[in-house]
């Protein structure tokens, strides 16, 4: 009788462990902000001049959810030269600070960045991304331009 009350203890013990599982549920993780008003990028363009590419495009970003711009320049070959369906690697040639750098009151605003180093001849594709203060930085925009 001792040997069954041990068992039947055993399995019930092993039942209630398999129904209420291990306990352990982990911490409780908060669904991510969702931004009522997107960061936007808007009109972006590339001008060439005798010796540099400016990029220019309108900004937006009524929360206050970036940080930063990312700027990234990637090469496509040389003219008439360009690999348009290659894979395309990206350097990160500069950043502008938005956090502090833009009044809140500003609906959108004008941004530019000159790159300079740039040679003739070559065709480039520019892309940002917007960072924020975590450092997640989904791309907003991309421009092409043929360097001559």
């Amino acid at each position: 009788m001792k040997k069954n009350s041990a068992v039947n203890n055993f399995l019930l013990l092993l039942f209630l462990i398999i129904i209420s599982g291990c306990g352990v549920k982990g911490n409780p993780v908060p669904y991510p902000v969702v931004a009522q008003n997107k960061p936007t990028v808007s009109k972006m363009e590339a001008i060439s001049s005798v010796e540099a590419i400016a990029l220019r495009w309108n900004f937006q970003d009524k929360d206050r959810l970036v940080s930063f711009i990312g700027v990234e320049r990637g090469e496509l070959g040389t003219a008439g030269n360009e690999c348009k369906n290659c894979p395309r690697t990206y350097e990160r040639i500069g950043q502008i600070m938005i956090r502090g750098a833009i009044a809140a009151d500003k609906e959108q605003v004008t941004l530019n960045f000159v790159d300079e180093k740039v040679v003739k001849g070559r065709t480039y594709n520019y892309r940002l991304v917007l960072c924020d203060e975590n450092g997640n930085c989904p791309e907003a925009s991309e421009v092409e331009i043929n360097y001559r």
